[in-house]
């Protein structure tokens, strides 16, 4: 008899199912696209207390014999009406038993209810960054509809020390309907969302980087998809 996996929301970083999915955190992905643990406190006492409504942040966990074995975080930004996938990880010891498919359905359904609570009919979609030649981006692209933005994209520097981090942005619909491309304005809204509102940054503009963006999409009516190179071999989901 297979043993029994419970997904479990957390509210508390000072649990120990939170220290072991930081451990795991710490391992999976590069210091350059970890953001800083403090965050993680800071938006868990805010949502505690009540003080994120209508935007809203999760942590999910994946539990078996009450140990860790895989964990997600994400965010419902109210301003686009999209979800946010930040980070997905899975201890590689338990490769295809589906446990990051279910920590990914847990965390859309709960943004789903904030779009409802929001007076949305459902979300408008959900996002998420990725390496481009990620293997993951292309199996979003091309058996879930995503639509990977074309344009240059850079993930802030999340902790002292680091640089912005060259990512891919995408789009996967939250419906049946797959958009081939979607209106700068929308897409320019989505970025300063994400600067603003997920990674805390106050002043985007003060950025060379997010004003670079913002000029690459000067001029465009519409952003579409962009070609993916050839996948390679790769551990970890990052979003």
């Amino acid at each position: 008899m297979s043993e029994r996996t419970r997904i479990v929301a957390l509210d508390d970083p000072q649990t120990p199912e939170f220290q072991q999915a930081l451990k795991l955190f710490t391992r999976v992905f590069p210091a350059a696209e970890r953001i800083d643990r403090r965050y993680f406190d800071d938006v868990m006492a805010e949502k505690r207390l009540g003080l994120m409504f209508p935007f809203n942040t999760y942590f999910f966990v994946a539990l078996r014999r009450d140990q860790v074995i895989g964990f997600c975080s994400g965010t419902y930004m109210a301003v686009v009406n999209m979800g946010f996938v930040g980070y997905l990880a899975v201890d590689p010891a338990m490769k295809g038993a589906q446990i990051g498919s279910r920590l990914r359905r847990r965390l859309v359904e709960a943004m789903r209810k904030d779009a409802r609570a929001n007076g949305c009919t459902d979300l408008a979609g959900v996002a998420g960054e990725v390496e481009t030649d990620n293997p993951w981006l292309r199996h979003l692209v091309e058996r879930k509809g995503a639509l990977a933005l074309d344009f240059d994209y850079r993930q802030p520097a999340l902790r002292p020390g680091t640089r912005e981090v060259p990512l891919t942005l995408y789009i996967e619909p939250a419906s049946r309907h797959t958009p081939r491309s979607l209106p700068t304005w929308q897409v320019k809204a989505l970025v300063y969302a994400l600067y603003r509102r997920l990674y805390r940054v106050r002043f985007p503009l003060r950025l060379a980087s997010f004003r670079r963006m913002l000029r690459a999409l000067d001029g465009r009516r519409r952003i579409g998809q962009r070609p993916l190179p050839p996948p390679r071999r790769y551990g970890a989901k990052r979003e």
